[in-house]
């Protein structure tokens, strides 16, 4: 079985232990699939948020997921994408960290099939190139402590993108 899935579709309609939220710091509804997720898990999810710190970009927090097809929802912060110029580096560190943060909660809490969006390549604007190379990286780190991490794209250029990326530097699996 592959271990770590790169498929294409609406996430919200996959199965698994968690589902990776991309986040405001405030852990409030967002854009995209942040919104997404607040509209269908409703005043449950907006109010458990509401007891959580403030979440800085990179970290991640975890919440229940009401009315989703997941147990939990890990919430983690993108940065922004700044077109790659000087701060271009420091956003590239903080969107590694996220999948760091993700993927240290879910080892804590023993949650093994992860849905993972294209962190970073959505609404904050990362290349999906850059994107997928950044997240395959980490993802690969931490194959053995998980059954399966799903990145679920929204588009099927976006899928070829990161597919295009896994076999260039991490070969097919």
């Amino acid at each position: 079985m592959e271990k770590i899935k790169l498929t294409c579709g609406d996430i919200l309609t996959l199965r698994g232990d968690a589902l990776v939220c991309p986040a405001h710091k405030h852990l409030i509804r967002g854009r995209g699939l942040s919104a997404q997720i607040f509209d269908r898990a409703g005043e449950v999810l907006v109010d458990e948020c509401s007891q959580l710190p403030e979440c800085p970009v990179g970290g991640a927090r975890i919440t229940s997921a009401p009315n989703l097809s997941v147990q939990s929802l890990i919430h983690t912060v993108t940065p922004q994408w700044s077109s790659g110029d000087q701060w271009g580096v420091e956003g590239v560190v903080q969107l590694r960290q996220c999948y760091e943060s993700v993927l240290g909660l879910a080892r804590e809490r023993g949650l093994r099939r992860l849905l993972f969006p294209a962190l970073g390549a959505g609404t904050n604007r990362f290349p999906h190139e850059i994107a997928a190379h950044q997240g395959l990286e980490v993802l690969h780190r931490y194959l053995g402590d998980f059954d399966v991490l799903t990145v679920c794209l929204r588009t099927e250029a976006a899928l070829a993108s990161w597919k295009q990326v896994r076999r260039r530097f991490f070969g097919n699996g």
